[in-house]
């Protein structure tokens, strides 16, 4: 059974990445479950489809669940965790970042703010702070 002290080892300090990478591993299985999810209004959908949106939730889930796990560990002779959680970070701050526009968007149409932005501003910004940190701090 794992203890706190193992869970701590995993989690200190990084707590931000693992809530938004569970987040969207999380939205992508539900995507496959009820295929609508993934289908709305915004920037990103009408670039990809509802489904290469739910693949590429998956994936950037994963991959950042996988890189916080094996941070610190040494793949290809190479600490490959801190490259691979700040790639994850700078490829979803786009996506928050279309939250944000679309909600702006909402809100100039009904004349009143959504609560939502502040929250998906600053996840934006954290995403792009949390990578920009991330590789500065790595230990090569």
């Amino acid at each position: 059974m794992m203890s706190f002290k193992t869970i701590n080892h995993y989690a200190e300090g990084r707590v931000f990445e693992w809530c938004m990478g569970v987040a969207m591993l999380a939205v992508g299985i539900e995507a496959l479950i009820w295929p609508s999810t993934s289908k709305a209004d915004g920037l990103l959908l009408s670039i990809l489809s509802p489904i290469s949106i739910t693949l590429i939730m998956l994936a950037l889930g994963w991959a950042r669940c996988a890189a916080l796990m094996l941070n610190g560990q040494i793949m290809f002779h190479y600490e490959l965790g801190p490259w691979v959680r700040a790639f994850c970070g700078i490829f979803s701050a786009p996506i928050w970042a279309q939250f944000v526009m679309e909600l702006v968007q909402t809100s100039i149409v009904r004349g009143y703010p959504s609560p939502g932005i502040p929250f998906w501003f600053m996840f934006t910004i954290g995403e792009l702070y949390t990578a920009y940190t991330t590789v500065k701090n790595r230990n090569d």
